[in-house]
C-alpha cells in the first residue's frame, strides 16, 4: 500500500516541518506526500504547486531549471539508481547536499524521504582553505629555496675569511702584537658564528618537514653533560660568566648521541650567549625514577635577559626569536630552542621553559631512559 495512503498529509507535514534540513516525502506512486517549508525556501519552489498528489516531476522539472546545463537528471528522484547522497549546484552559486532515504515496509518501497541543505558557505569556506594551503605551501618552498641559495652563497667567503685568520695567527703568520691579535680573534669567533647561523639555516632549509634518521644506543648522560660543561667553561670564563654544574651519576639512557648532544650544546650555547658579564649558567642533572617511569631531568639556567612570558610558547617555533633578544642585537637565527625542541620529542620527552623578562631563563628537561616508541606510534 502506498505510503500516501497510510499517512494523512497533515501527519507527514507536521513530521517533516519538525525537520531542519529541506525534506520531501514522495509516495510509491511517485506523487508528493508532503514537502516541508525549509526544502520550499531552498529550491526555489514558492511558485510551484507542491501539494499532496502532485507529481513529484513538476518539482524536478522546476529544480531542473535552475541548474547548468548537462546536470544530473532530476526525472528519476524516486528511482534506486539515483545517488543517495549528492551535491546539487545552482546557476545561481548555491550548493545543495541531497540525501536520498528509502522507506521499506515488509521489504517493498513504499516511499523515499529526501533530505536537502544548503553548503555553500562550508564548500566555499573549504575553497579558500585550499587555496590558502596551497599559497602557505608555496610561501614556505620558496623561504626554503631562498635560504638555502643565501646560505650556499655564504659559506664561500666564510669560509675564506676563517682561512686567512689561521694563515695570520701564529705560528703560520708572523708574530702579531696584542691588539692585533685581539683583532684577529674577534674577526675569527664572529666567522665562526656567522657560520653557525648559516649552516643552521642550511640544515632548516634541507631538512624542512623531515625527521633525521635516529640511531640509539646507552648515553650516559652525566658523562656527556660534564664534557660539554667542561668544554663551554673558557668561552664563559672570557665572558666573565660565573658556570656552575652538578651532575648526579644514574643509569644510562636510550638516546641519539649525535642529536642530544647538539640539542645540549646549543641550550648551553644560548644560556651564555644571553646572560650577561658577571652572571651565572647553572647545570644541572639528576636521574628520577617515577611511578610512570624512569629518566633524567635537565636544567639549564642562566640570570640572563629572559623571554617574555607571552613568547615562551612561540619561541619553539623557526626562525621566531624574542623581541628583547632583537632589540639587544644578539646574533641568531630563532632555530635553536626549535631543533631542542624536536630532538626532546624524538626522545620521548618533555621540555620547559622557566622566568621571564629580566629574570634569566631556566630551560628544563625530562628524558626516559628507556627507549623511544616507534616514529608514529600510538
Amino acid at each position: 500500500m502506498p505510503l500516501n495512503l497510510r499517512l494523512t498529509a497533515q501527519v507527514a507535514e507536521a513530521l517533516l516541518d519538525a525537520v531542519p534540513e529541506g525534506a520531501l516525502l514522495v509516495g510509491a506512486d511517485n506523487q508528493v506526500v508532503a514537502v516541508n517549508q525549509q526544502l520550499v525556501e531552498l529550491a526555489r519552489l514558492q511558485d510551484v504547486d507542491t501539494s499532496p498528489g502532485t507529481p513529484v516531476g513538476a518539482l524536478a522539472k522546476a529544480v531542473a531549471k535552475q541548474l547548468p546545463a548537462g546536470s544530473t537528471s532530476l526525472r528519476q528522484l524516486n528511482r534506486r539508481q539515483f545517488p543517495r547522497t549528492a551535491e546539487v549546484r545552482f546557476l545561481d552559486g548555491r550548493v545543495l547536499r541531497t540525501n536520498r532515504r528509502p522507506i521499506d515496509v515488509a521489504g517493498e518501497r513504499v516511499g523515499v524521504l529526501w533530505l536537502a541543505e544548503d553548503i555553500t558557505e562550508q564548500r566555499r569556506r573549504e575553497h579558500d582553505l585550499r587555496r590558502h594551503v596551497r599559497t602557505l605551501g608555496e610561501l614556505a618552498r620558496e623561504r626554503s629555496e631562498f635560504t638555502a641559495r643565501a646560505s650556499h652563497e655564504l659559506r664561500t667567503p666564510l669560509a675564506t675569511i676563517l682561512s686567512f685568520c689561521e694563515l695570520l695567527a701564529a705560528p703560520s703568520g708572523d708574530p702579531l702584537s696584542a691588539a692585533q691579535a685581539t683583532y684577529l680573534a674577534t674577526i675569527r669567533r664572529n666567522a665562526q658564528r656567522m657560520q653557525e647561523m648559516v649552516d643552521g639555516l642550511l640544515h632548516a632549509a634541507t631538512t624542512a618537514g623531515t625527521r633525521p634518521e635516529a640511531t640509539y644506543a646507552r648515553v650516559d648522560m652525566a658523562r656527556l653533560l660534564g664534557r660539554l660543561t667542561g668544554e663551554l667553561q673558557p668561552r664563559a670564563q672570557a665572558a666573565g660568566i660565573f658556570l656552575v654544574h652538578a651532575h648526579e651519576p644514574g643509569p644510562p639512557a636510550f638516546a641519539d648521541r649525535s642529536q642530544l648532544e647538539n640539542a645540549l650544546a646549543a641550550l648551553l650555547d644560548n644560556a651564555v650567549k644571553f646572560t650577561p658579564p658577571g652572571g651565572t649558567v647553572t647545570v644541572s642533572a639528576h636521574p628520577y625514577d617515577e611511578p610512570d617511569g624512569a629518566g633524567w631531568e635537565i636544567s639549564v639556567a642562566d640570570t640572563g635577559i629572559g623571554i617574555p612570558k607571552e613568547f615562551q610558547e612561540e619561541v619553539f617555533t623557526e626562525f621566531v626569536r624574542a623581541p628583547n633578544a632583537r632589540r639587544g642585537a644578539y646574533p641568531g637565527t630563532g632555530l635553536g630552542l626549535s631543533a631542542v625542541r624536536d630532538t626532546v620529542r624524538m626522545h620521548d620527552g618533555h621540555i620547559a621553559l622557566h622566568g621571564g623578562e629580566g629574570d634569566g631563563t631556566a630551560v628544563v628537561l625530562r628524558l626516559p631512559t628507556g627507549r623511544p616508541a616507534p616514529a608514529g606510534h600510538g
